[in-house]
């Protein structure tokens, strides 16, 4: 796959590389819109409360999602520089990390479970049943993490198949589950949404189990010659790379917390619709997170080769078929969000609210799209410093800001037109300093590709 990558044509191979993740990006919203259609027959209530347990999934996500951009990116480089043994080394160090992160993880969402969606505005008669979901969820923790940090070590070495694979079989399970532990099924009592939490996990354990036997099947789950004083070494590195990459993606649950609270005032109704249009989102902007998935797979292993002008060639190639891709998806979520919304609730206000999050906030996907391919190549570059800071920029100078002017004025349709606008603008910018970028032929990066100097 290697010879494939950093010799073919860019254009099929970011092809080759992207359609598995799109069908497995696919499945991992199919995933959660599962869960929320079943969520959503228990009632508003119900609905509401998971819509609280959002931004803390997605920084437990963007946690993990912060420590595979690090460890994908040394396994990428160490693999387009022919040093198989290293990136061997990278992979058992960056699970061996996220183990123990995930386990911190654990212990404090256990310990301080109350407070934090407290935090959040949750209404303390919600409590009781955010914690119905969470006292499953949190265990979960371990595996999720443990699963998204070995796919980002799969896809680094160019296998994105086996991921994609793993990620449908899992959306399948849970869809499978989900009704069974939730509403009951013959001797099986009906768990409420703790089912729904409860599902989760246990298909995020098999595929975690099956997952680490095919790394030690394709011999990147080898501990052989990796001492304690290379495991440290190496967590030295992925912290540095990680830290960035980490705070970069946990900023954007943040801002998603931010504009909750904003929206919480308005009523359990504005909430639930919220959740919805927030987990529908994810399908609109597929081919934005396929693509971020595979080109630091690209733009890594290009770089070690030293075909710096394909990397180039990638990233015009990507913002392209975004804007012309996302300005399709708008159009068709503007016709079908009257239908789509009815799927998820029968109440006419938050019907009529997840129809104005679907026409209103796709519109800004495009500039929200060019920012994470940005930021998807510094991080493959070890820039993940560069890569927050244009992510910091996006969320508190445009994003957040837009958003909160636009709802202060005009409501949730306000909150939800600033926001859009906001990403429309940062992405404008990002791919201006891109091009800027690209007629001075910037890279400047570290060679992390190298032994361990230990």
């Amino acid at each position: 796959m290697r010879k494939e990558i950093v010799s073919g044509p860019v254009g099929r191979v970011l092809y080759n590389l992207t359609l598995p993740m799109v069908i497995g990006i696919i499945a991992v919203f199919f995933f959660n819109l599962v869960d929320t259609f079943f969520i959503s027959l228990l009632g508003t209530q119900s609905l509401a409360a998971v819509s609280f347990t959002m931004p803390i999934a997605m920084v437990v996500m963007n946690l993990a999602i912060g420590l595979g951009i690090a460890s994908s990116a040394l396994i990428a480089l160490a693999t387009g520089a022919r040093d198989n043994t290293l990136a061997q080394h990278y992979v058992v160090a960056g699970l061996l990390l996220t183990l123990a992160l995930s386990v911190l993880m654990l212990v404090f969402g256990l310990v301080f479970n109350d407070e934090v969606f407290l935090l959040l505005g949750a209404e303390e008669k919600l409590l009781p049943l955010i914690w119905q979901y969470m006292k499953f969820w949190w265990p979960g923790v371990v595996v999720m993490m443990l699963m998204i940090v070995i796919n980002s070590s799969m896809r680094a070495v160019g296998n994105t198949k086996l991921p994609s694979l793993m990620m449908l079989g899992s959306a399948v399970l849970n869809a499978i589950l989900d009704p069974i532990l939730i509403f009951g099924l013959g001797p099986i009592e009906g768990m409420g949404i703790a089912g729904a939490a409860l599902a989760s996990t246990l298909c995020w354990l098999i595929v975690v189990i099956v997952m680490i036997y095919s790394l030690a099947k394709i011999d990147l789950l080898h501990w052989g010659a990796l001492t304690l004083k290379e495991v440290f070494s190496i967590w030295q590195r992925l912290i540095s790379l990680g830290i960035p990459a980490i705070i970069t993606n946990v900023l954007v649950p943040i801002a998603s917390a931010f504009l909750l609270v904003m929206i919480a005032p308005m009523g359990e109704q504005a909430v639930a619709a919220f959740g919805v249009g927030a987990r529908i989102e994810p399908f609109a902007i597929v081919a934005i997170l396929a693509l971020t998935s595979t080109i630091p797979v690209f733009v890594g292993q290009n770089f070690a080769a030293g075909q710096h002008e394909r990397v180039w060639q990638a990233l015009s190639i990507a913002v392209r078929f975004i804007l012309a891709w996302q300005i399709a998806v708008w159009l068709v979520l503007w016709a079908m969000s009257p239908f789509l919304a009815t799927i998820f609730s029968q109440d006419p206000i938050v019907i009529d609210q997840i129809v104005s999050y679907l026409m209103i906030m796709p519109v800004g996907y495009a500039g929200m799209g060019i920012v994470l391919c940005a930021n998807s190549a510094l991080n493959a570059l070890q820039k993940t410093s560069v890569s927050m800071l244009l992510n910091l920029v996006r969320l508190s100078v445009f994003y957040v800001p837009f958003a909160w002017i636009g709802g202060h004025y005009y409501g949730f349709e306000g909150l939800l037109f600033g926001a859009s606008m906001g990403n429309l603008v940062a992405g404008f910018i990002v791919w201006g300093m891109i091009k800027s970028a690209q007629n001075k032929q910037a890279f400047g990066v570290k060679n992390y590709s190298t032994p361990l100097d230990v």
